[in-house]
C-alpha cells in the first residue's frame, strides 16, 4: 500500500495522479472492474465512466477533494 493510499482510508482505488496547492486533488479509480450485479459474472461490458467529485477530508489545513472515475 502506497503513503498516498492510506492517506485516503478507502480500499480498492488506484491513484492516478496527485496536485497540490490551496487544496490537495487526488485523482482515482477503482482497481478492479466491477461485476455483474445479477449474476456476479467478470464479462461485463462497461460503456462509458462517470467522473464524480467529493471533498474527502482535510489534511491538516487543506481540504482533499477526490476525483473518481467509475463506471455508469
Amino acid at each position: 500500500m502506497s503513503p498516498i493510499d492510506s492517506i485516503l482510508g478507502i480500499q480498492g482505488l488506484a491513484v492516478q495522479a496527485v496536485q497540490r496547492g490551496k487544496d490537495i486533488h487526488v485523482w482515482a479509480k477503482p482497481h478492479q472492474r466491477a461485476a455483474c450485479p445479477q449474476c456476479a459474472g467478470a464479462q461485463v461490458r462497461i460503456k462509458a465512466t462517470h467522473h464524480r467529485t467529493l471533498k474527502h477530508t482535510r489534511q491538516g489545513n487543506q481540504l482533499m477533494v477526490l476525483h473518481l472515475a467509475v463506471p455508469k
